[in-house]
């Protein structure tokens, strides 16, 4: 696993990032995910069934990946094996991410 790094130390903190107003049917749908992906984990656990389905993909340094959550620093978590529903390889800041999807 790679760790975060930054630019200057700037970061788009996910928590900010979802609550920003968008028009964008893509970017409501991830910030729609990361709402889901940011609540206690007692309660993703508890309404795991209901969440599962949800799925988020997006588009870093020009290759696609599968997102599976987002850190309470700030970061998101990216996975290479689109099947992968938990852990990451890489830790990014989601500003450098672009077409947000449910499909890969």
């Amino acid at each position: 696993m790679k760790a975060l790094s930054t630019e200057a130390g700037h970061l788009t903190h996910v928590d900010d990032w979802t609550a920003t107003p968008t028009t964008k049917p893509d970017e409501a749908y991830a910030k729609f995910f990361f709402l889901l992906r940011r609540t206690p984990a007692w309660m993703q656990f508890a309404m795991a069934t209901w969440m599962d389905p949800f799925k988020l993909f997006c588009t870093y340094q020009g290759k696609r990946w599968r997102v599976t959550g987002a850190s309470r620093l700030g970061d998101i978590w990216l996975a290479q094996d689109f099947s992968r529903d938990a852990g990451y390889d890489l830790r990014v800041d989601l500003a450098k991410c672009s077409g947000w999807s449910a499909q890969p």
